[in-house]
């Protein structure tokens, strides 16, 4: 089962027909690994989700996984305290970084994750980035001196 694929069933389990972008991001982050969303399915109701219960019986999962899990339940939660420092967040490294900084722009709403069919018809995500987009053209037009864009460079430096 693909992330996609995962994150779909999250999303029947609710059986609701519209969802907040907590839902979204939270389930986002929990369909990236699939021992998490095994563990999660079961606390999937039309009534939310149980992170509580999913702790409970998450207790021997991987660091990173753990850190999944309390990010997934402060983004759900918002007020749920959240163990991830900065400085786990660095650690956790490439590809759970990316996640975790889409699942943070999926619960503010500036991106919208799509399900879709890829050339081999598997589901797999599109993040749909245009708010996103839109966002930074006004903030650049807004705060730049001559409203161009000051994106920072980015060089790859060779070690001397």
């Amino acid at each position: 089962m693909t992330p996609a694929e995962r994150y779909s069933k999250l999303l029947t389990l609710t059986k609701r027909p519209v969802l907040d972008e907590s839902y979204y991001a939270a389930f986002y982050l929990i369909s990236m690994d699939d021992t998490l969303f095994k563990k999660t399915c079961p606390y999937v109701s039309i009534d939310g989700i149980d992170f509580t219960a999913i702790k409970r019986k998450c207790s021997n999962l991987e660091d990173a996984q753990k850190q999944l899990l309390s990010i997934a339940h402060n983004l759900f939660s918002w007020s749920s305290k959240c163990s991830v420092t900065p400085h786990d967040l660095a650690c956790l490294g490439y590809p759970m970084l990316d996640y975790v900084c889409g699942a943070l722009y999926i619960a503010n709403g500036t991106v919208r994750v799509q399900v879709v069919e890829n050339k081999n018809g598997q589901a797999t995500f599109r993040l749909d980035m245009s708010r996103y987009k839109r966002s930074k053209e006004i903030h650049d037009k807004l705060f730049s001196p001559s409203g161009l864009s000051q994106d920072i460079e980015i060089q790859e430096l060779e070690p001397t």
